[in-house]
């Protein structure tokens, strides 16, 4: 399957339409858009023009499309939608909204779903979850083939490591069998903050594809083998050999 991160600047259909074309052209059917690519502000009505922008394009191109938007239904999530030749197929809500999300009264999403898509299971770790390894793990034990990861990447972070952070992709990839396909975008977000892209595709083979630049517009695209990435779950004996009496500490909130 061959899968594309869409490097766009944030809050620009036109950037994001240019790049989708482009990774149609080389033969991509899986687009994958960055988190909050179509937001330059925070407004509840920039969603509708989302999910028809994404549908559009999935239809249009016979492509498979997942993108973000703020859901304001029943209760506001950070919904992540997946479309197949403009049908959609399903959503995710972003389990581990941040500090600033909840402060918008973003709620949590309750499960992690894996999507059976085309010839492929998908599913989305949107952002923060795939700092995550419990729900990483999950996505792994549910089956997923291929881990959509839509990302708002900060230009300046605290965070160490700054050089090493793409192996946290391969490990996670690694530990769970599955590729992950990371879409960041570039430009200022809704708060005012300094994005930049560092969009990539990995497996457990290592980084297949990156962005070239950070602050650039580019389709990154890989291709994903599947029947090696069901060849290694036979194999890796740390899905289906665990020791699960050990873990029930995780449950508790405050360990």
């Amino acid at each position: 399957m061959k899968v594309s991160a869409i490097q766009c600047r944030i809050g620009d259909l036109n950037s994001a339409e240019r790049r989708s074309i482009e990774a149609i052209e080389r033969g991509a059917e899986l687009l994958v858009y960055p988190e909050y690519f179509s937001y330059p502000v925070f407004s509840l009505e920039i969603g509708e023009k989302t999910i028809e922008f994404l549908q559009r394009i999935s239809k249009e191109y016979n492509v498979i499309t997942s993108g973000n938007i703020v859901s304001s239904g029943d209760k506001i999530t950070n919904r992540s939608f997946i479309f197949d030749s403009g049908d959609i197929l399903g959503y995710q809500d972003k389990v581990h909204p941040t500090r600033n999300e909840r402060a918008l009264g973003i709620v949590p999403g309750e499960r992690l779903n894996v999507f059976s898509v085309r010839r492929a299971k998908l599913c989305v770790l949107v952002c923060a979850d795939i700092l995550y390894p419990e729900l990483c793990r999950i996505a792994g034990l549910k089956g997923a083939e291929v881990a959509l990861n839509p990302v708002v990447s900060f230009k300046y972070s605290e965070l160490p490591g700054e050089s090493l952070r793409y192996c946290l992709y391969f490990a996670r990839s690694f530990d769970n069998c599955y590729a992950i396909v990371k879409a960041g975008g570039f430009g200022k977000t809704f708060a005012g903050s300094d994005a930049v892209g560092r969009s990539m595709i990995v497996s457990f083979d290592g980084v297949l594809a990156k962005s070239k630049g950070e602050e650039i517009e580019e389709a990154v695209i890989a291709d994903v083998d599947l029947s090696r990435i069901r060849e290694y779950r036979k194999i890796n004996y740390s899905l289906s050999e665990r020791n699960v009496e050990a873990y029930w500490e995780l449950l508790e909130k405050n360990l």
